[in-house]
């Protein structure tokens, strides 16, 4: 390939032909196109440096961008599996769990089925004591006499025992005779005698004594 200065440097040979003049200005526009090819391939070569550069650097980055897919497709696998796992061990636990309360609440449920029909025989028996006590207690109600038959046999014993009223007489008051006159010093110890019996209120309370004393008054 021709470079610019052996371009410069060409020489002909003298002859009958092209105008030198035409040759050199043609030679300068050669030069001139050259240089502009030149400087047009170094930007390419340039440019396609920048985008060799940039291709290693998108493939270094795809590089990194793929292992870190591959990185968070395994983290993603991982934790799918670890969160699975999880999952599954917590509807075990939660099932497990489930069926403790389900037995406990059907434990609980018989226990109180079985105290409700307790009580209910519990309520059947007192009914039929209290049915039994209730019929004694009418049976001996029955046994019990009534009014007409208090009359009849009042009426039967009045006909096979007659009776007949005695009127109350009234009670009649000892009469006390009047007392000798005694001398004073003994009817001083019979009026204090008196005195001491009205006093205690005893049965006599009602007797009087003395000279003036009038037994018909009464």
């Amino acid at each position: 390939m021709l470079t610019v200065d052996e371009i410069k440097n060409v020489t002909f040979r003298k002859g009958r032909g092209y105008r030198d003049e035409d040759v050199d200005a043609f030679i300068d526009e050669v030069i001139v196109s050259f240089e502009q090819l030149k400087k047009e391939k170094s930007d390419l070569v340039r440019k396609m440096d920048i985008l060799a550069t940039r291709v290693e650097q998108y493939r270094a980055d795809e590089e990194t961008v793929r292992n870190a897919l591959l990185a968070s497709q395994r983290v993603a696998d991982s934790t799918i599996k670890e969160s699975n796992a999880q999952a599954a061990t917590i509807v075990a636990e939660a099932e497990a769990k489930a069926q403790k309360m389900l037995l406990e609440a059907n434990e609980v449920t018989a226990k109180q089925k079985e105290v409700y029909l307790k009580l209910k025989a519990d309520a059947a028996q007192l009914r039929k004591e209290l049915s039994a006590l209730y019929n004694s207690h009418l049976k001996a109600i029955e046994d019990l006499p009534t009014d007409a038959v208090v009359a009849v046999e009042k009426q039967k014993l009045d006909k096979q025992y007659p009776t007949k009223t005695v009127e109350e007489k009234p009670v009649e008051k000892p009469v006390l005779e009047t007392p000798v006159e005694a001398e004073p010093a003994k009817k001083e110890v019979v009026s204090q005698s008196v005195e001491f019996v009205a006093s205690e209120e005893s049965k006599f309370a009602d007797l009087k004594f003395g000279d003036n004393y009038d037994v018909d008054a009464e």
